[in-house]
């Protein structure tokens, strides 16, 4: 007679299993060398995430007394190796690795992909600051690139329902993770440019491991943010999740959520902002005329008017200092002319050829009118014409011409 299989609950297996992996001293220490993937760390300061290769995934936990010796900081697509001892998490019957200490090994495949990417786009300019546009203040219209499915468009569509509920929200769906994921972003991207039904653009989804928010990280989606005439938000995952997107894109979000709050003004504040200005536009032609009122007040308190002939009086006293300035500055200047005319005319005086000849000076010319300064010039027999004060005496020239001292 066959005897009845033992029936164990679930925390029995799972003890037992544990007890054997405990007590397996090839688990009890040993190092794994494996890509980083959907990194996890919370307050309490655990870590959980999954070392990979090329086809396996190990689940690990590192605690935050270990987690605080390490020299560096984990990331998704980093190469690490991690030493620890195999063990059992009865609670959900998962083994997992225990991590007591991790060095990098390398950079993962992914990560590597992802800094050349983001460094060549850099240097081209996508990410520069000075091209990023600002949001409009109030919408038309609020497009969303997502999943039709997750819960991203039902957080933004709630978001916006709450801040401003008649707001209009055109979903452009695509596939956010796996294959032609990226194809499907770059359509939506590009459909809404095309039909510009809207002023601004959400391209976003929830948070996930490298793998799941990779397509975000290729080239092409980089690319198609950059070319849209629309300004563009990028809601990638969490708030610690960075991607290319976000990069590229005029604006970050942490969250579809805050990217919604972003997007979209409180109806309630633009109202209470459209209050305080009516108000102030009330009382702006009140507060103008109050003002002129004291400025014509100011104005007929002033000493000209209320005693007119004071001005006269000022003018009159100042027409007087300019005609005693003129009338002096006009003798001056004659008296300085009369001085500069009678040093001319005394110059010209010197110069004069008749008062030369009044000192016994005279002026010989040839017949042919031209003045004979040296003994060469004179020719015998000829005649020459002596231009004295009082006349003038023609001449004969003698044979005999002496050179006398210069």
């Amino acid at each position: 007679m066959n005897a009845k299989p033992v029936v164990l609950s679930v925390s029995n297996v799972n003890q037992y299993i544990k007890s054997l992996l405990m007590y397996d001293s090839n688990l009890s220490s040993i190092s794994v060398r494996g890509e980083i993937s959907n990194f996890k760390r919370y307050t309490s300061g655990h870590a959980y995430f999954s070392l990979k290769d090329g086809t396996g995934v190990l689940k690990c936990v590192l605690f935050q007394s270990n987690f605080s010796k390490l020299d560096f900081k984990p990331a998704d697509g980093m190469s690490v190796i991690a030493s620890g001892s195999i063990n059992v998490y009865e609670r959900d019957g998962v083994y997992q690795l225990y991590v007591q200490n991790m060095v990098p090994d390398g950079i993962g495949s992914l990560f590597e992909r992802y800094e050349a990417l983001k460094n060549q786009l850099n240097k081209e300019g996508l990410f520069a600051p000075e091209r990023k546009r600002s949001l409009p203040i109030l919408p038309k219209a609020i497009g969303v690139v997502t999943s039709p499915s997750g819960a991203v468009i039902e957080d933004i569509r709630n978001v916006t329902k709450r801040r401003f509920p008649n707001m209009p929200i055109l979903l452009y769906p695509a596939s956010v993770q796996g294959a032609g994921s990226c194809q499907e972003i770059v359509r939506g991207i590009e459909r809404a440019n095309a039909e510009r039904k809207v002023d601004v653009l959400i391209v976003g989804r929830g948070g996930g491991s490298i793998e799941d928010l990779w397509s975000f990280n290729e080239e092409e989606v980089a690319r198609a943010v950059y070319r849209s005439q629309i300004p563009v938000i990028s809601a990638v995952g969490h708030e610690t999740d960075f991607t290319i997107c976000d990069f590229v894109a005029d604006l970050r979000a942490p969250t579809p959520s805050a990217a919604a709050e972003l997007a979209v003004p409180e109806l309630a504040e633009l109202y209470t902002s459209l209050h305080l200005l009516e108000k102030k536009l009330r009382s702006l032609p009140k507060q103008t005329i109050l003002l002129q009122q004291a400025r014509l007040e100011r104005l007929a308190a002033y000493r000209y008017f209320t005693h007119p002939h004071a001005l006269l009086d000022y003018q009159n006293e100042r027409l007087m200092h300019i005609e005693e300035r003129l009338t002096e500055k006009y003798f001056q200047t004659w008296d300085w002319n009369r001085i500069r005319l009678e040093k001319n005319e005394s110059r010209l005086c010197l110069l004069n050829p008749a008062q030369v000849l009044k000192r016994g000076y005279a002026i010989v010319r040839n017949q042919e009118g031209r003045i004979l300064c040296n003994t060469g010039d004179f020719i015998e027999n000829q005649e020459a014409d002596i231009l004295l004060q009082d006349g003038n005496v023609r001449v004969q020239i003698s044979p005999q011409v002496t050179k006398g001292d210069a």
